[in-house]
């Protein structure tokens, strides 16, 4: 690819990047702001059941009477907390077996078993029999989700860890007397960087849709409004879609989740653009 097709790229990533991050930054502020910006407590029967939209309700009101911008707005919350949360130990998970797999040559081939053993379990059913075990929480939701979702990456991590580590700058600098430790801090560290933090942007938005998934099915937390809580209400009532009440009750929480997963597919691409060695514009 000619310097002209990576300037070409990197203009174009930055203009979308610019516009995902502007999205993102918006719903996590009305996520930290919602206890502020909710007319209602999302719990609390406010109004006529399944109203529509009036000055006081804007988004109407649900079969059982509560706000439902209220409900948008907690929903935010939850799901984007849920996504972030098992992002962080997903990766932190991928990071711990992939580097040590790569660093611990007596020790890759049980790791990797272990690996293997995650990658050829289906996901899903997996992610519902958990679920369905632990029972509807918070806390069960997050753990399931980053027990599933590390596996694959940790795999491309060990290979990023075993390339850097056969390179000849490592060799020198083992040599010269550089310890292990020296060796993951200063170079196998800064080398799987650009690769944990794509990983992390990648299961935040799988966490944020797998979440609304389970939520539709009746999986979620139900002390905890989430958007998939919202969704899986709303498609229990009986006249939904005999009434305009679907305009108000399922699109606007389904149009977050799409906000929330196109603008982290935005900036992860223009993340991976400037990270990655194989697409980094030439100085």
């Amino acid at each position: 690819m000619n310097a002209s097709s990576h300037l070409r790229r990197r203009r174009n990533g930055r203009g979308t990047a610019a516009v995902g991050g502007a999205v993102l930054v918006v719903l996590i502020f009305l996520a930290l702001a919602a206890p502020l910006l909710s007319p209602e407590e999302p719990g609390r029967i406010a109004g006529d059941p399944a109203a529509p939209p009036d000055p006081r309700f804007w988004l109407g009101t649900n079969a059982l009477g509560q706000d439902l911008f209220s409900h948008l707005l907690y929903g935010a919350r939850t799901s984007l907390l849920v996504g972030f949360l098992a992002a962080c130990l997903s990766t932190g998970l991928s990071a711990l077996v992939g580097i040590s797999a790569g660093m611990w040559q007596q020790g890759q081939g049980m790791l990797m078993a272990l690996v293997d053993l995650f990658l050829a379990l289906p996901q899903v059913p997996l992610i519902v029999l958990l679920v369905v075990f632990w029972g509807p929480g918070f806390w069960p939701l997050v753990g399931t989700l980053a027990l599933i979702g590390w596996a694959a990456f940790a795999r491309v991590v060990r290979a990023q860890v075993s390339v850097t580590l056969r390179r000849e700058y490592v060799e020198a600098a083992r040599a010269l007397g550089a310890t292990e430790g020296r060796v993951l801090r200063a170079i196998v560290l800064t080398e799987v960087a650009p690769l944990l933090f794509t990983k992390f942007l990648l299961t935040v938005r799988w966490a944020v849709l797998m979440e609304a998934t389970l939520g539709l099915l009746g999986l979620a937390d139900p002390g905890r409004v989430s958007w998939g809580l919202v969704l899986h209400q709303a498609f229990g009532y009986p006249l939904l879609f005999l009434t305009d009440a679907w305009i108000w009750w399922v699109v606007p929480p389904a149009m977050g989740i799409v906000l929330v997963t196109v603008a982290l597919m935005a900036v992860g691409q223009d993340v991976d653009l400037w990270l990655n060695p194989a697409t980094r514009p030439p100085a």
